[in-house]
């Protein structure tokens, strides 16, 4: 069984079919909210009118159309804007056709997702081992662009399973589940700016573009930590996307899981019986993990230069075996202190620690090794907590080497950051 990877070749696909009208299903759609009463029969016939020059046949059917309607409350006229700003990003996108893009090797071997199986209503099943996922080498090794085109491109296929469930099973089906495993989820998934932008952005698209298109979402072995990511993508969840999120800690999802899915349809990891032809019970069927830096996009120095010229970045040389800490006084809870830093040529160590008493102090960001003579390191931490904030930036590991660093680290205080 393989679990991870979209290996199906790309086909033309709809909801419910291609003929020249609009197809009735013999059977209720998937989903607790799909259920037709005589006012949503009502807005989608007046919705329906709306649309009918601009959404092709086979997506005009009343489940397709109520998924939109939903997303807006069953106000028509902004189910009408919403569907037309969609199509106009498909275009942009590709979206139809992305299922034939020839996606980067970096992304297909270490992108964390997979289709496992199917519910018991039919719906496809996505497992994302999240808690894994190396986002800094994804994200340093492939434009940001290519990322998101091959996250529409893991959505596009989920609607693709869909039409073919549909096809098999005779009645609609338009959701699809998914399990996100975070194990091993740790700050370092939280802190990294980049990471974080591109997780929000991806938020956004899938709200505006995939209405309805979530049945449930497991996240499973959920660390405290990550209730602060939770907290920063929540506003921009709809209210009904939030309803249908259930969360779990290292305990309890095996049962919850399989009230919804069958053994048979989950890898043996996650409560189910499927394996990999080699008994691997994640059935990953290629390579996961940190991602190698031989993907990586490499920094020229020009463009170094061009940045430290432009952004205004502070100039430090660290020795051979030297360290430098910068102290920044917060007097606000809930503010921001955020930092961007890159090295001419080799790693540099990097943590953040807050001054708790005379000669101790709590380490909120442990020092770790980064690549940032690779790409730009940025990030931050919601200080919970007035105090003072120590950054460190650390070369005591090198005997050989002394290392150039281009840094700039503020404090952004919480009315500064509604106005962001």
């Amino acid at each position: 069984m393989r679990l991870f990877g979209l290996g199906w070749e790309a086909t033309t696909f709809g909801y419910y079919g291609s003929s020249g009208s609009v197809p009735e299903p013999p059977e209720p759609a998937t989903g607790p909210d799909m259920e037709l009463t005589p006012e949503k029969k009502e807005a989608i016939s007046r919705f329906r009118e709306r649309v009918s020059t601009v959404l092709p046949l086979d997506q005009q059917h009343d489940y397709a159309l109520l998924q939109w309607l939903t997303a807006r409350n069953f106000n028509i006229d902004k189910a009408e804007q919403m569907l037309k700003k969609s199509l106009e990003w498909r275009r942009e996108w590709g979206a139809d056709t992305v299922l034939e893009w020839e996606v980067p090797e970096v992304l297909s071997k270490y992108y964390p997702v997979g289709i496992a199986g199917h519910d018991k209503t039919g719906c496809p099943v996505w497992v994302i081992p999240y808690g894994g996922c190396d986002m800094r080498g994804l994200l340093s090794s492939v434009k940001k662009a290519d990322y998101i085109r091959y996250t529409i491109r893991v959505l596009e296929a989920s609607r693709r399973d869909m039409g073919q469930q549909t096809q098999l099973l005779g009645r609609p089906v338009a959701q699809q589940c998914c399990i996100f495993d975070l194990d091993n989820f740790s700050l370092k998934h939280v802190t990294w700016k980049p990471a974080m932008d591109v997780i929000l952005e991806l938020v956004q698209l899938y709200e505006a573009n995939y209405p309805e298109f979530l049945k449930c979402a497991y996240v499973i072995n959920a660390p405290k930590v990550f209730t602060m990511a939770y907290a920063l993508i929540k506003p921009f969840l709809h209210e009904v996307t939030l309803k249908k999120i259930k969360i779990f800690g290292t305990g309890g999802w095996k049962e919850a899981l399989l009230q919804d899915i069958d053994r048979e349809q989950l890898p043996q990891h996650w409560g189910g019986t499927l394996t990999d032809p080699d008994g691997d019970p994640k059935c990953p069927s290629q390579a996961r993990g940190e991602v190698p830096k031989k993907y990586y996009l490499s920094l020229s120095k020009s463009n170094l230069s061009k940045l430290h010229e432009t952004d205004n970045l502070s100039s430090i040389t660290l020795g051979k075996g030297g360290k430098k800490r910068l102290k920044y006084d917060v007097k606000k809870p809930g503010s921001h202190l955020r930092w961007e830093f890159r090295t001419e040529d080799f790693d540099i160590g990097f943590g953040v620690s807050r001054k708790v008493k005379k000669g101790e102090e709590e380490v909120l960001l442990p020092l770790q090794r980064v690549n940032s003579q690779l790409v730009t390191e940025e990030g931050y931490l919601v200080c919970t907590e007035p105090g003072t904030y120590v950054v460190t930036f650390d070369n005591e590991f090198s005997y050989v080497r002394s290392k150039k660093v281009l840094y700039m680290v503020s404090v952004v205080r919480p009315d500064k950051l509604t106005e962001e």
